[in-house]
């Protein structure tokens, strides 16, 4: 199935030029190799909820005929100071961590929390019904309603017959069994309150991937290296940081693609080196290698995303922002891209950004994902003769 790219997206476009973003605060460790050293992140400690916050507004909006295909609303807004974790969707970022294999349970077991947690603190029960809830929960078809009393309250508000397993219940009500359970005062239930809930997968639940982050009690605790897929360290490939270069720098049409290690995410989440463009600004940092002027990363340049955009994303959420992102590489991954968000040459600094995306996975669909427009997220900045972290670019 394939949709004409204009009847798809009505997005904020951000700006082409990027605010320098503050500093971060982010939880590091010192990684060394040979004389040169850097601040790598310390993802033992880095979550979701203390992630710096996005330093510029926009918002998504998917027609109301197309929510249809992707089985959920990926539709959003964001202010600039909003914390990641109550913008990112679990289905924006699942390929790369696997969040949906958690459970309740297990993320507790991760970062275990005292609070007496009810319904309305697990963001995705608003939307269930009972009829997804057995389909997620099978178990709970042999039950009684009693036994399930946010279900019996459902069903006694709306006149429904509520003798036999819930199973039967369900098949004999088939208007009661699809009303979402947000129409109960879900903070009268406790999460215990619906037998097994706890246990199920993140995964099994109806349209789980428009949950926020924060929707899901203790998911924004869980350190990045204890995801279901832990994200990758980025330091298997490394390189030096020669010298920085500023706005005055411009492109040139004979420095091709094979010079530069930034550039365009495409189909398959791989990094695709694009030179800058000739004549236009070209603010850059190049690179050194361990095995001097041999090594593959030797003279290679990162391009500043302030300096160059470049095209981003595939499949018909490819159309979102322009079709367009800051130049930057995978350096952890496919959950965010890393940008250089600017440089100092009279300090010899590099700042850096993560910039994030929203993908879907439309059922009999391949995934499409908007480019990485949304950011940037103040991260850890580099200087010169310090050690660079470029990962594989996937």
């Amino acid at each position: 199935m394939k949709f004409p790219k204009y009847l798809l997206i009505a997005t904020a476009l951000i700006p082409l030029t990027l605010s320098a973003p503050s500093r971060a605060d982010t939880p590091t460790i010192t990684y060394s190799q040979g004389k040169y050293q850097a601040q790598a992140p310390n993802w033992s400690r880095i979550t979701w909820g203390n992630l710096p916050p996005v330093q510029e507004s926009g918002y998504l909006t998917i027609p109301n005929n197309l929510i249809s295909v992707f089985g959920y609303d990926p539709s959003r807004s964001w202010s600039a100071g909003q914390k990641v974790d109550s913008l990112v969707m679990l289905g924006d970022a699942d390929d790369a961590f696997k969040m949906s294999d958690f459970s309740l349970e297990s993320i507790n077991a991760i970062a275990p929390s005292s609070n007496q947690l009810t319904l309305k603190d697990f963001g995705l029960m608003q939307w269930q019904t009972p009829k997804t809830l057995v389909k997620a929960i099978p178990s709970l078809g042999n039950l009684t309603l009693k036994q399930v009393p946010p279900l019996a309250a459902l069903f006694s508000q709306n006149g429904g017959v509520s003798n036999g397993r819930i199973s039967q219940v369900v098949s004999s009500n088939p208007q009661i069994a699809n009303l979402p359970l947000g129409k109960l005062d879900l903070s009268k239930y406790s999460i215990d309150s619906i037998p097994e809930l706890t246990k199920t997968q993140l995964g099994q639940f109806q349209s789980w991937q428009q949950s926020y982050i924060n929707q899901v009690p203790g998911l924004n605790q869980i350190p990045f290296d204890k995801m279901p897929q832990p994200i990758n360290s980025g330091v298997g490939v490394v390189g030096v940081a020669s010298v920085v270069l500023g706005t005055s720098e411009k492109g040139d049409a004979k420095v091709g693609n094979n010079y530069f290690i930034s550039g365009s995410v495409v189909r398959g989440d791989q990094t695709l080196p694009i030179a800058c463009y000739p004549g236009q600004e070209c603010s850059y940092m190049e690179l050194g290698d361990f095995a001097g002027s041999s090594g593959g990363l030797y003279g290679k340049r990162w391009v500043s995303g302030s300096s160059q955009q470049v095209k981003g994303g595939y499949g018909f959420l490819a159309a979102v922002n322009g079709g367009f992102e800051p130049t930057g590489r995978l350096v952890y991954g496919s959950g965010f891209k890393v940008a250089l968000t600017g440089v100092n040459e009279s300090t010899g600094t590099a700042d850096f950004g993560l910039f994030f995306r929203i993908c879907a996975r439309p059922p009999f669909m391949d995934k499409t994902c908007t480019p990485y427009f949304i950011g940037p997220i103040p991260w850890i900045s580099t200087h010169e003769n310090d050690l660079v972290i470029v990962g594989n670019g996937r």
